[in-house]
């Protein structure tokens, strides 16, 4: 009897698995390019107002160069940590969960924090570059920087 439910667990959970994979909006019209990776370890630092901090565990830190074509898209995604952007040329648009569209231009950036479901799109017709710095916990592997999810119900945009 335990293996029967075991077994029907198992199932579920891949069944789970393979709907979550299949209801994910892909990146289109993007190149992510990992510049670099380093463990901070445990760390405190504040400066005029500006906090950070590592509470509970080591971190990485690791910046990625993103580049969206014309009608590119970053897919509906969210990140394990926290991920200051750097609109370096071009302009994007971001839209949150529930559709709202914010728009960031070159010199201009963004904050993505954990959890926090969004998507990035070139809505021009030139390249936009970003620089994507992740803070996150030093466990995450280098493919789990960014984490896929469905398109939010009453939203639209892909």
């Amino acid at each position: 009897m335990r293996r029967a439910i075991l077994l029907v667990a198992v199932g579920v959970t891949v069944l789970a698995l393979g709907v979550g994979a299949a209801l994910a909006t892909p990146p289109s019209g993007v190149t992510a390019t990992p510049l670099t990776r380093a463990t901070l370890g445990k760390f405190d630092a504040d400066y005029r107002g500006i906090e950070v901090e590592s509470k509970q565990r080591s971190a990485d830190i690791a910046i990625v160069k993103v580049v969206l074509e014309p009608g590119g898209t970053t897919g509906w995604h969210h990140h394990p940590g926290v991920v200051p952007v750097s609109v370096a040329s071009g302009t994007v648009a971001e839209y949150d969960a529930e559709c709202n569209k914010s728009v960031f231009k070159a010199g201009e950036g963004f904050v993505e924090s954990d959890g926090e479901v969004h998507l990035v799109r070139n809505n021009r017709n030139v390249d936009a570059v970003l620089y994507a710095t992740f803070i996150v916990p030093t466990s995450t592997p280098p493919d789990g920087l960014t984490i896929s999810d469905p398109k939010p119900k009453d939203c639209n945009v892909r």
